[in-house]
Formats: structure tokens, C-alpha cells, sequence
């Protein structure tokens, strides 16, 4: 169970890596555009449609481990104030209705991009990027999401020894 664990949290670091780097990237390419475009008055043609590719990239490779690490908004009002053992119901139910999300975000955005693929669509700009590119990451991001979601179920309920998270799953 431990090196199931290690695996799904790898794949989770990997994906936020590359968000990071995505991030790096952005942040190299905005500060070039800005530079370029008053500087030395020639704006590139890239760095805006580029930019705006990225960005929902970013948000999707870094959306496993950012749930992993209880970074996204929760309602915790209510819930902190019920029983350890409803507190821990509340969460497991929470978990397995944020995984039908995901499931579901994962086949919509899988079918978007294989669509562009298909159809060869290409953005409408100078650059004619295809679509199918930058809306890859999506569903890239949704499935490391779905395994994150499994790697919490799995620490959540099946803790170890060797698990930091084990305060919840001890309460049992």
C-alpha cells in the first residue's frame, strides 16, 4: 500500500513540476512582452495567445496537488464542529463526490481536445496553433486530479506507520 501511495504522490509532484515550469515560463515570456512592447516598441505576436494557453494549464497540472494539500476552498464551519467519526464520514463523502467531479471534468475535457485533434482545429490567430495542443493539459491535469483524489482516499482510511496524515485516520 505504501508504494502505491509513493507513486500516486509522485505523479501528483511531477504534474505541479510542470506547472511550476509552466509558471517560469509565463513568467519569462510576460516580462519579455512587456519589455519588447515598451521598451522597443515591437509587441511579439506569441507571448498574449501563448500566455492565455498557459495559464488554464497551470491551473490544471497543479490542481492534484493542491487538493492533496487542502489548498482549495472548503467549507470547514459545520464540519469541524460534528464527532471525529462524522467529521471523518463528512470527508470520505466529500472525497468520493469531488472524484465524481473530476471523473466527469476529465471525460469533458479529454473529448474537447480529442475533438480538436480530429478536426485539426487550429486557433484563428497568426500562429495557427493547434488546439489540440494546449487543451491537452487538461485532461492531463483532471486525470492526475482523479489519482490525487484516490492518493487522499487511500491516506485518509488506510493509514500507516510511515504516513504523515495520520491524525484522521486514527480517530477511527
Amino acid at each position: 500500500m505504501i508504494t502505491i501511495k509513493r507513486i500516486l504522490t509522485l505523479i501528483g509532484d511531477l504534474s505541479f513540476l510542470v506547472a511550476l515550469g509552466i509558471m517560469i515560463f509565463l513568467s519569462i515570456s510576460i516580462s519579455w512582452e512587456v519589455f519588447s512592447r515598451y521598451v522597443m516598441g515591437a509587441p511579439s505576436t506569441w507571448v498574449t495567445e501563448v500566455s492565455g494557453y498557459l495559464v488554464s494549464g497551470v491551473l490544471f497540472m497543479a490542481l492534484g496537488k493542491v487538493y492533496r494539500e487542502g489548498g482549495h476552498v472548503s467549507m470547514s464551519l459545520l464540519v469541524d464542529k460534528i464527532s471525529p467519526r462524522n467529521h471523518k464520514i463528512c470527508v470520505v463523502l466529500s472525497d468520493l463526490l469531488v472524484m465524481i467531479f473530476a471523473i466527469f471534468l476529465f471525460w469533458a475535457t479529454f473529448q474537447m481536445a480529442s475533438m480538436s485533434f480530429e478536426l485539426n482545429w487550429k486557433s484563428s490567430t497568426i500562429l495557427a496553433v493547434p488546439l489540440y495542443l494546449p487543451q491537452s493539459l487538461m485532461p492531463i491535469g483532471s486525470f492526475v486530479f482523479i489519482i490525487e483524489i484516490i492518493n487522499k482516499l487511500l491516506q485518509d482510511n488506510f493509514p500507516t506507520v510511515n504516513d504523515k496524515k495520520t491524525k484522521l485516520g486514527m480517530l477511527l
